[in-house]
């Protein structure tokens, strides 16, 4: 495996971010909410406020970011005993090479120690990476029909969960 640094990002790092971001929605549009051509015109502080509200995790190798992971803690006082795992993103040149693996144990191990539950929604066509969840120990537990919506195409998305405890 390549060698690579998983940290958290803060401020210090919100180019970082706003690169990997654009270059998620630019490389595998299907697998999100919003696009390329709707997030590479809004200001800097857009960014900054998604850094601010969410735990985002970058993948670095050779001090340049390849990957990144989202997980946005729920806020009532009856459900912020879970967070929601969104935008898992590795390179397409970076992918198949265990780097996705070692993103999710990262996030989980910071989890454990935060939150009770972790759950994410997933293409339920998008067999490699429903693969790599489940062998982390996610099950799905439902599916929401049409959940997304690209002009007239939808796609349906799996939802999972992870119990930690």
């Amino acid at each position: 495996m390549l060698d690579i640094k998983i940290k958290i990002l803060g401020a210090a790092e919100l180019n970082d971010f706003r690169i990997i971001r654009l270059s998620a929605l630019a490389k595998a549009p299907e697998m999100f909410g919003s696009t390329y051509d709707s997030e590479v015109v809004k200001p800097l502080s857009f960014f900054q406020s998604c850094l601010s509200g969410s735990t985002i995790f970058g993948v670095y190798h050779k001090g340049k970011i390849i990957g990144l992971a989202t997980l946005t803690r729920e806020s009532g006082i009856k459900i912020s005993h879970k967070v929601v795992l969104s935008s898992v993103f590795i390179k397409p040149e970076f992918q198949r090479q265990g780097i996705a693996n070692e993103l999710l144990r990262a996030l989980i191990a910071y989890c454990k120690a935060q939150v009770e539950q972790i759950l994410l929604t997933v293409a339920d066509d998008n067999q490699s990476a429903i693969n790599l969840y489940q062998k982390f120990g996610f099950r799905v537990y439902g599916l929401e029909k049409n959940a997304l919506k690209n002009d007239t195409k939808y796609t349906d998305e799996l939802l999972m969960k992870l119990f930690l405890h």
